[in-house]
């Protein structure tokens, strides 16, 4: 699947040096405006994902390991976005790993080789070499369509989870509008948005049909199949936003 965005654009290129020390130190209105929606958006997701006591934990099973440092910094305004949309990744991760987590521990998936279910009835997104994200080399441009294509493919797949998966923890209700702003933020950042691989409907409600005849152990297997794709992207994703 081709890959897969929302994101501060960057600041107009200025014409003289003056203007730009200004660019750096005062970031646009629009900027400033785009920041306040992603702290808004990753403040209200916390509670969500992870309770009303929840923390900004970045770290849950070594993604913070990911990746190298940034090698440039840029505007305040798009550098703190970035950062907000990598916490707002990581927590994504994290709150899939655990619901994974919890059908290892209760159903048994992880020690039944359940890869090999179903495994031709699921296609999920895939970034691949062309794409150029970490470690494959870094093309912003092509990087950014594969991540943003890829998240908007997990539309239904997300659906899906809030739909029947139960958790001790809390309801999965959060998951898919979470995804969806973090892939329209980072095709925001993106010269050409309009290359971004959106899904179609007819094909999206035959998949969703298709999944919503499992029943008992199967829909055990899909959730579980879903959940650890997922993360495995949403690490690819850490790692991209990283490289920006």
């Amino acid at each position: 699947m081709p890959g897969h965005h929302t994101a501060c654009p960057s600041a107009p290129p200025a014409t003289k040096p003056p203007e730009r020390e200004r660019a750096a130190a005062d970031p646009s209105e629009e900027a400033m405006a785009l920041l306040v929606e992603c702290c808004l958006w990753v403040a209200a997701a916390l509670p969500l994902l992870f309770g009303a006591g929840a923390s900004p934990i970045l770290d849950s099973s070594g993604e913070e390991q990911l990746g190298e440092e940034p090698s440039a910094r840029i505007s305040p305004a798009r550098d703190f976005q970035l950062a907000n949309c990598k916490l707002l990744a990581i927590m994504l991760r994290r709150k899939a790993f655990t619901w994974k987590e919890e059908l290892c521990n209760e159903q048994t998936i992880c020690k039944n080789n359940t890869e090999i279910i179903l495994q031709n009835n699921l296609c999920f997104p895939k970034l691949s070499v062309e794409d150029e994200c970490p470690p494959n080399g870094f093309n912003k441009e092509r990087c950014l369509r594969g991540i943003s294509s890829g998240l908007y493919a997990y539309q239904v797949f997300l659906e899906y989870i809030e739909k029947t998966f139960i958790s001790k923890e809390q309801e999965a209700a959060f998951i898919w509008p979470s995804t969806k702003h973090l892939a329209n933020t980072l095709k925001s950042m993106m010269n050409t948005p309009d290359t971004v691989t959106m899904p179609n409907p007819v094909t999206n409600e035959a998949l969703s049909t298709q999944l919503q005849v499992h029943t008992g152990w199967n829909r055990k297997v899909i959730h579980y199949l879903i959940l650890q794709d997922y993360i495995s992207f949403m690490e690819k994703t850490v790692r991209a936003i990283r490289a920006l």
